[in-house]
C-alpha cells in the first residue's frame, strides 16, 4: 500500500461537526423567532455556511448586522462541537494506513484553525501527512481547488488517491480533481445525491484499505 493516498474530508467524515453547525443555526433562528428551513439548509451542507452574505440571506433583517450574526452562530457551533468524538472506523483506518505505509491527508472546505484544532484535540493531527483547507485555495468546494492543492502538496497524482467525502458538494470537488471518491453520508447528508461517488458506504466502521483501493483496481488504474 506504500504510495497510496487517502484524502479525508473533515466535517462529517472524521467528526460529525455538521450536527453542531445545524444545531447552532437552529438555535440562532429560534432566538430570533424566525423560520429555519432545515431541509434547505441540509441540502447545502459541504458549503461554507457562515459567509456574511449567506447569513444575511437566511436571517434577513431579524439577524441585524451580518458580521455580528456570524460571530454569534460561530460561537454557538464551537460550543456545541467541543466534545464531539471521532466517527466510527476513522482511527482504525488511519492506523492501518500508517502500518501499511500509505499516506493520509485532509482536504477540507473549513478553516484551518477549526480543522487542526479538532484533530489536535482528538489526538489525530500527527496521523496526517498534511492538512489542506479553504485558507489554502481561491475557490471552495465544489470547486476542485483544495483537492488539487493536496495533490500538488503531496507531489501525487489523482490516480494514486482516494477521497472520502460525505456531501454532494465534496464528492463533486473530488471528482472534478480526478480522484476516486468514497461517500460516507451521515444522518444529515443521507438525502444528498451521491450518485457521482464511486462507492457509497454507511460508515467507515470495518472498512479497510483494500476496500477503498479496490476502486482503483476495478477502474484499471493499478
Amino acid at each position: 500500500m506504500a504510495g497510496r493516498i487517502l484524502v479525508f474530508d473533515f466535517d462529517g467524515v472524521i467528526v460529525d461537526t455538521e450536527s453542531a453547525v445545524v444545531a447552532g443555526w437552529r438555535a440562532e433562528c429560534a432566538d430570533l423567532d424566525i423560520h429555519f428551513d432545515e431541509k434547505a439548509f441540509l441540502a447545502t451542507l459541504g458549503q461554507q455556511s457562515l459567509r456574511p452574505e449567506r447569513v444575511a440571506d437566511v436571517l434577513g433583517e431579524a439577524g441585524g448586522d451580518p458580521l455580528a450574526a456570524v460571530l454569534r452562530i460561530r460561537t454557538r457551533v464551537r460550543e456545541l462541537a467541543l466534545d464531539l468524538p471521532v466517527l466510527p472506523g476513522v482511527r482504525e483506518l488511519l492506523a492501518e494506513a500508517r502500518a501499511a505505509g500509505a499516506t493520509a491527508a485532509v482536504a477540507s472546505g473549513a478553516a484551518r484553525e477549526w480543522v487542526t484544532g479538532h484533530l489536535d484535540r482528538l489526538g489525530l493531527l500527527a496521523e496526517f501527512t498534511a492538512v489542506f483547507c479553504r485558507d489554502d485555495v481561491a475557490a471552495a468546494k465544489p470547486a476542485p481547488d483544495v483537492y488539487l492543492a493536496a495533490l500538488a502538496g503531496l507531489d501525487a497524482t489523482a490516480e494514486a488517491a482516494v477521497a472520502i467525502e460525505d456531501t454532494a458538494t465534496g464528492v463533486a470537488a473530488a471528482k472534478a480533481a480526478g480522484l476516486r471518491c468514497v461517500a460516507v453520508p451521515g444522518p444529515l447528508t443521507a438525502g444528498h445525491d451521491l450518485a457521482a461517488a464511486d462507492l457509497v458506504l454507511p460508515s467507515l466502521a470495518g472498512v479497510g484499505l483494500d476496500d477503498l483501493f479496490r476502486l482503483q483496481a476495478r477502474a484499471g488504474t493499478v
